[in-house]
């Protein structure tokens, strides 16, 4: 028996860290499921939710939109419009002439 007890403690110490490891691994997912709710709470297309995240597991969205349609169903809760997305302007390029004038006007050595 006394030679057992450190083979035993040797294996029991690692699987004390599996709900840690566990958590790890589900991150991801928990992650895809709230972006998915977020989406469906705010009135977003599915489409719109996989094109706005890229990296995140598509199933894992649409688990989490399924999951909130089917809440806000019961709960008979309307959507919470998003603001709107930010309008970039393409900076304006100087035109030929200013861009040959500049060229004109810089010193040489």
């Amino acid at each position: 028996m006394p030679r057992l007890a450190p083979l035993l403690l040797c294996l029991i110490i690692p699987l004390a860290g599996c709900d840690q490891l566990m958590s790890a691994l589900n991150k991801q997912t928990e992650n895809g499921k709230a972006i998915g709710a977020a989406c469906r709470h705010s009135g977003r297309a599915l489409e719109d939710c996989y094109r706005r995240n890229p990296r995140v597991a598509k199933a894992d969205i649409f688990d989490g939109w399924k999951e909130m349609n089917e809440y806000m169903q019961q709960k008979k809760l309307d959507i919470v419009p998003p603001p709107p997305d930010p309008v970039v302007q393409p900076r304006e390029e100087p035109s030929d002439k200013e861009a040959s004038k500049a060229a004109t006007n810089t010193p040489t050595k």
